[in-house]
């Protein structure tokens, strides 16, 4: 049996040190966020929002660093210059009547209403939301956390079950699941066989849900991004390039 943990509502991200840097490639000058990780390899993310995210292994040296990082300039322009092809990102949520959020890649309206109540629900092409005060935000936040969160987990765990067999084999059921908040992340694995997957991934299609936790799964077979890794992705789901994109156009990148 797949044993779920509870929805953590707080961020789950490793709280690491994190730094402003930059180097030159060429004629442009590109700035990126450094952190310091307990990890092997260097790994450099380039978001939606074009900024640059670069994990380095503790002790690393800068000098070694930059110069990675120039070796792999080609790639990192290319990628920020990709990005310029979608939308603006969207912008912060500040949870008042009129704003537009996510579910399962489908646009609804937020009405605020007053009542003696704290509640959310759908309704048409609105979410309502019911509260004592329509004028605290941090409360509507936290309201429609607590109603995406059941709902992504059910999602979440009935798509797991599916793909788990396919892509594990016998003994997928000793599959832990984590979720919660991630700031950088719509999902991780641990060699232990834990998969942690964002509840903020309820808001996308669910083509792109699938994508997600396909990733996660296979990563449990082969931990790095490698050509095994990629042929077991090909072979499972072979538009997975195309969701990839569709996703990141809901603002994250990294799996």
């Amino acid at each position: 049996m797949l044993s779920p943990n509870a929805v953590k509502l707080m961020p789950t991200d490793e709280q690491t040190q994190s730094s402003k840097q930059e180097f030159q490639y060429g004629r442009s000058i590109i700035e990126y966020e450094l952190r310091y990780e307990a990890r092997r390899n260097l790994a450099i993310t380039v978001r939606p929002d074009k900024s640059v995210l670069v994990r380095a292994p503790l002790g690393s040296d800068i000098t070694d660093i930059k110069t990675k990082l120039v070796k792999r300039g080609e790639w990192i322009l290319k990628q920020i210059n990709y990005f310029d092809k979608f939308h603006p990102i969207q912008p912060p949520r500040q949870y008042v009547s009129g704003e537009t959020h996510y579910y399962l890649g489908r646009q609804y309206r937020l009405r605020i209403r007053k009542g003696s109540d704290e509640s959310v629900r759908l309704s048409g092409k609105f979410f309502i939301v019911t509260t004592r005060n329509p004028e605290d935000s941090d409360q509507v936040k936290l309201l429609m956390l607590d109603w995406y969160a059941p709902h992504g987990q059910a999602i979440f765990d009935q798509r797991i079950r599916k793909m788990a067999p396919e892509i594990l084999g016998v003994g997928y059921e000793s599959l832990e699941i984590e979720y919660g908040l991630m700031k950088t992340r719509w999902g991780s694995c641990a060699p232990n066989r834990k998969i942690k997957v964002n509840i903020e991934l309820i808001k996308s299609p669910l083509p792109c849900i699938d994508y997600v936790i396909i990733h996660e799964l296979s990563h449990l077979l082969f931990p790095n991004h490698d050509k095994k890794f990629y042929r077991l992705l090909d072979k499972v789901l072979p538009d997975w390039r195309e969701r990839k994109e569709r996703l990141e156009q809901f603002g994250l990148n990294e799996c």
